[in-house]
């Protein structure tokens, strides 16, 4: 049987999305496909499938709403959020928790639309200057150990940037879009959150690390078993804190 393939443009109509889209998903191999002179060519049955799936499972919160649990999780007030909305954020994590469906994988779908996510290639002798640069949060695997989660990803970097920095930063540390071979991955969220990413207290020039429920979540966005037994982890201990009683 003769695999079908299609083109990155005919999986993005297929898909309702845009084309860096499908990109994306083929490097984090969420789609199958293979290069052809340069090209990407994506299978027909995996487009097929991640279609039906998405039919069959929850939407992703708005980023609004996914920093407004993240918040909720970490202990923190939600940034940005009416008081309705920040009812409605704890109401649904309540009862999400009280029908025990909150999972790691239902953790990763709920909250997929946070930020913008590019992938970039640095030399590897600049990553420890970029990740300790003054517009810079650490994410993911960067932050992983500064909140106690059993996990290291070398040669790699995973950081948050205001969107009004990007540019600033793209220049100063000559970062190229690489999709396929980047080694850092940035997220770009709204920029009402950044009060919240910044929220933990560092050392005078050493830069920031995202907060716990954030790496948490980084970390599923990598579908890596690893990756997954840290964020659950993490997970684990938030929950713990978040579902006992308050002592008055």
């Amino acid at each position: 049987m003769v695999m079908e393939l299609l083109s990155v443009k005919e999986a993005a109509a297929l898909l309702g999305v845009d084309d860096s889209r499908v990109r994306q998903l083929l490097h984090d191999g969420k789609l199958q496909g293979q290069r052809v002179g340069g090209r990407w060519l994506v299978a027909g049955d995996s487009v097929r499938d991640r279609k039906d799936r998405g039919r069959r499972s929850r939407r992703p919160l708005s980023a609004r709403n996914a920093w407004g649990v993240l918040a909720v999780l970490d202990g923190h007030q939600p940034v940005g959020l009416s008081d309705a909305e920040k009812s409605r954020v704890r109401a649904r994590l309540r009862n999400l928790l009280a029908h025990g469906q909150l999972s790691s994988a239902l953790v990763q779908e709920l909250l997929a639309a946070r930020a913008e996510v590019r992938s970039y290639r640095v030399h590897s002798g600049v990553l420890p200057v970029l990740l300790a640069a003054q517009d810079v949060v650490r994410g993911g695997a960067s932050a992983a150990a500064q909140v106690g989660a059993d996990y290291i990803s070398l040669g790699r970097a995973e950081i948050y940037v205001h969107p009004d920095r990007v540019e600033k930063l793209e220049a100063a540390f000559g970062m190229v879009r690489d999709e396929e071979r980047g080694n850092v991955s940035v997220r770009i969220p709204p920029s009402e959150m950044w009060p919240f990413l910044t929220s933990r207290s560092e050392a005078p020039g050493q830069g920031h690390d995202v907060p716990a429920s954030v790496v948490a979540a980084d970390l599923l966005d990598r579908h890596e078993s690893r990756a997954d037994a840290a964020a659950a982890g993490l997970l684990e201990s938030l929950l713990t804190r978040y579902v006992q009683p308050r002592k008055v």
